[in-house]
This record gives C-alpha cells, structure tokens and sequence, in this order.
C-alpha cells in the first residue's frame, strides 16, 4: 500500500454533520493525517456529501445556516478528489455488475482504490461487506 487512502460520503458525513459517533471518526481521520496519509476520493464525493446535506437541511435534522457551513468546509476539504478517467469507469462498471447494484457511485471508490492500490474506509456496512476485500474496511466503534 501507499500514503492514499480512500474515503468515502458516509465516513466523512460521520465527520461533518452531527452524528452520535462524530468524536470516534474526528480521531480516525487525525491518526490518518498524523500517519500523514493523502485522503482521497472520486469527484462525485463532492455531489454525495453536498447531496446528503441538503437532504439534511431539506428534513429539518439540521439548520440551514448549519447546512451552508458545511458546505463552506466541503469547499475547502483537504480531500484530495479524482476525476473519472476510462479505466476508473471501466473498473467502475465492473464493480457495479460485481455487486449487482443499480447505481455505480460506490464502485468509483472502490475502483479508485483499486487504481491507487490503497485501502478504502466507509461507514457503509453493506458496502464493506459486499466488496469483501481486505482493503475495504467498515468503520465503526463497534470495529
């Protein structure tokens, strides 16, 4: 393995939004920075994090003003994003008949893991287990 790593929505939103475990992922990502570990993340993590915020916004489960700020911090995220290039689409694809899943969006990052040859963290149980490859890992107290 390398100084990537992936991440994906649902482990940084742990981070960005309020969440019962925040402090858990908070220290997670300061050990991974500290490891001096480059965090990455397919392009399309912008529109999922962004995406999930609204929707929290749109809910009511946090403030507007709360949402807005957490758009600004996804703006200035120290993620370092990947544009699709053909082999991460292809592999991309491959993953999602893998998996037989409808949507592609958790295939690009596990694809982009594949191509960087690094591990990919998520708070995604059906994703880690799904994948069921030793560099995917779910991220949890519990873990």
């Amino acid at each position: 393995m390398n100084n990537y790593l992936v991440v994906d929505a649902s482990l940084t939103l742990r981070i960005l939004t309020p969440h019962p475990e925040r402090a858990f992922f908070r220290a997670l990502f300061d050990q991974w920075r500290q490891e001096g570990l480059a965090l990455c993340a397919p392009s399309l993590w912008t529109y999922e994090v962004t995406c999930a915020v609204t929707k929290l916004v749109r809910f009511d489960q946090i403030a507007a003003d709360q949402g807005r700020k957490t758009v600004q911090l996804i703006q200035r995220s120290a993620i370092q994003l990947f544009e699709p290039d053909d082999l991460l689409i292809e592999r991309a694809f491959a993953w999602t008949l893998q998996l037989q899943r409808a949507a592609a969006y958790d295939s690009f990052y596990l694809a982009l893991a594949e191509q960087l040859k690094c591990d990919l963290w998520t708070a995604d149980q059906r994703l880690a287990n799904a994948a069921n490859q030793p560099w995917v890992h779910f991220a949890s107290p519990a873990s």
